[in-house]
């Protein structure tokens, strides 16, 4: 199973290493930003872009490349969340130091659902998984240990407005780099490619001798441990967390948004779709009303899934393949 990780499969290595120089250059930049940036609102939205790109990128590797609609990826992201929390309350733990734990938390978690759901699959698998989330809320909110509706505070961060902002600017940015080499790496292995398998038959990839079911519980614990840590350290950046806010369905919806409209599937897809929808989020909120929002963003999600599948990852592939140049045989 686990040469699974480490076996690359073929590929145009000339190709992919312009493209991950221009990703490179984009990273250098991004660092660059980081340092001499001054502005707190625009390095607060990079920041938020960062770890959205984090989370889309944990639910790109079961939901993208295996093909399992996931609505609960907040549910691990709340888990890490609180684990860090309840740490920090009773023991005075900082989530700098927690967030491993509560990436294992929650990667715990993801292997106890992943049992009895990743049998099941489609809409049934996408239901049980927004169940979960409330079912999870619920829970929260009444256990003495979270402090229920009343949530948990931790101490701030000593440091000025401007370092605690290019703090948490480069520790996203760090997670979203490292888990993005990682789903670059699980791309091009033999493990990706079962969650291609799986995706494309899961019938089919049984019979030719994949292990679907150890795949898919590897994939959902890898994908909950990336959240939980994530989760860890978004409870240091706002400082309190309280069920409703750190459940919100919307936070799941966005990101399986993101991965439509950026490309589900594909190791760039998150990078775009993350700031493509936060951007047109800042735009619609203020003009409407959530529900409305809402909306808007189901609507697109038709749109792109019948004229647009692949999202924008999808449109350039297409487009690539029409535009690359034809090999012209030799006469014999």
């Amino acid at each position: 199973m686990l040469s699974l990780f480490f076996l690359p499969s073929s590929d145009n290595g000339s190709t992919r290493l312009r493209r991950l120089l221009v990703w490179l250059a984009l990273s250098i930049a991004l660092i660059v930003y980081g340092v001499v940036g001054r502005q707190l609102f625009l390095l607060s939205t990079l920041s938020t872009v960062f770890l959205y790109v984090v989370l889309t990128q944990a639910w790109n590797i079961l939901g993208g490349y295996g093909g399992y609609l996931n609505f609960g990826m907040v549910t691990f992201f709340g888990v890490g969340a609180y684990t860090s929390a309840v740490l920090f309350q009773y023991f005075e733990l900082s989530p700098f130091l927690t967030a491993p734990v509560a990436g294992l938390a929650s990667a715990v978690l993801g292997v106890l659902i992943g049992i009895p759901t990743l049998r099941i699959r489609g809409a049934y698998f996408a239901l049980v998984t927004m169940i979960i989330t409330f079912a999870v809320q619920t829970l929260v909110l009444d256990m003495p240990v979270t402090q229920g509706a009343l949530g948990v505070y931790l101490q701030p961060v000593r440091l000025s407005p401007l370092g605690v902002e290019q703090l948490f600017y480069f520790l996203f940015l760090g997670c979203a780099v490292a888990v993005t080499a990682l789903v670059y790496a699980i791309e091009h292995s033999n493990f990706g490619w079962a969650l291609i398998a799986i995706r494309e038959d899961e019938d089919a990839a049984e019979i030719v001798g994949v292990r679907t079911v150890e795949v898919k519980w590897i994939a959902n614990a890898v994908a909950a441990f990336i959240a939980g840590v994530v989760g860890g350290l978004y409870a240091q950046r706002i400082m309190y967390i309280e069920p409703s806010g750190t459940f919100a369905f919307d936070i799941s919806l966005n990101v399986v948004l993101m991965a439509v409209v950026g490309g589900a599937g594909t190791w760039q897809g998150p990078l775009i779709g993350a700031p493509l929808v936060l951007l047109v989020a800042d735009m619609l909120r203020v003009t409407v009303t959530s529900e409305v929002n809402r909306a808007i963003f189901s609507v697109i999600v038709i749109l792109i899934a019948l004229f647009i599948p692949g999202g924008v990852m999808g449109v350039w592939t297409r487009w690539r393949r029409r535009h690359k140049p034809k090999t012209v045989e030799a006469p014999s």
